[in-house]
């Protein structure tokens, strides 16, 4: 059968009688092709490019380009989970008003100026007293030492403290660029303890909701807001999840109370009170 064209368009017949449009000559033809060409090397099989993602979330993929890298397994597992989670977190903020109010902004600068405030006269305190130990005449060669190295400490910290003097502190939008992040970290980690319980790890940066974190990915995966491709992958990153960890705070003892809103220690040497 021949090719068909529409009713009002001339046809002519080339060399071999093939049917040939007038005015679509081969190089048109040509470039056509070269545009295909290109787009299938450039694109891919649909399929392909779609192997190439090792999770969706939220409608984005994390390409397993990006989960390469140095290290081991588990370092890959790392990127995997923090790439995951900064996704997650951001949307279970916005979803359940977890964002870092004015308000909140405030009383966190607030509590760091007071701090900042005993800091300086409590450092200004032990400065005196250690001037005073080392005035003294019956110090052994050792003690002397440690003594005077941490006098040479707080000294430099003195000075620092007098170079800073008059400097104007950060405006209130940089202020919420700088707390606001660990003001959300700490409203979501206490939201999702209560939404979801679990195991509760004891860290450096406080309590660490790690079985709700795990049932939070979890349920998102059920809602279809996660999709893994990978499924090796998957089973790797729930089991790294659900590993126990070192530290454990019993359920009768988690606090997410944020060390802003507790009382400052009135002090951190150990020979204080």
């Amino acid at each position: 059968m021949g090719r068909r064209t529409s009713p009002g368009t001339p046809v002519r017949r080339g060399s071999r009688g093939m049917p040939r449009t007038q005015g679509y000559n081969v190089s048109v033809k040509l470039r056509h092709a070269l545009v295909i060409l290109f787009a299938a090397i450039t694109l891919g099989p649909l399929s392909t490019r779609g192997a190439e993602n090792a999770v969706t979330i939220l409608g984005e993929g994390i390409s397993r380009s990006e989960l390469a890298g140095p290290g081991t397994k588990a370092a890959e597992l790392k990127r995997l989970f923090d790439l995951v989670w900064r996704r997650a977190a951001r949307h279970y903020v916005e979803h359940n008003g977890l964002d870092a109010t004015a308000g909140e902004v405030a009383e966190l600068a607030t509590y760091h100026r007071e701090f900042e405030r005993k800091d300086r006269a409590q450092r200004a305190r032990k400065l005196e007293e250690l001037n005073q130990r080392l005035a003294a005449l019956d110090l052994d060669a050792k003690q002397r030492e440690w003594l005077e190295e941490f006098r040479a400490v707080l000294t430099r910290l003195a000075r620092h403290d007098a170079s800073n003097e008059g400097l104007t502190g950060p405006d209130a939008e940089e202020q919420a660029a700088l707390s606001g992040p660990w003001i959300e970290f700490w409203k979501t980690n206490r939201a999702i303890y209560e939404q979801y319980g679990g195991v509760v790890a004891l860290t450096r940066f406080g309590p660490d909701p790690q079985g709700a974190r795990l049932a939070l990915i979890e349920d998102y995966e059920r809602q279809g807001l996660i999709r893994f491709h990978d499924a090796g992958l998957r089973e790797r990153l729930l089991a790294w999840l659900a590993a126990p960890p070192p530290l454990v705070i019993p359920p009768g003892e988690v606090d997410f109370t944020p060390y802003w809103r507790r009382p400052i220690p009135p002090s951190y040497f150990p020979d204080e009170k």
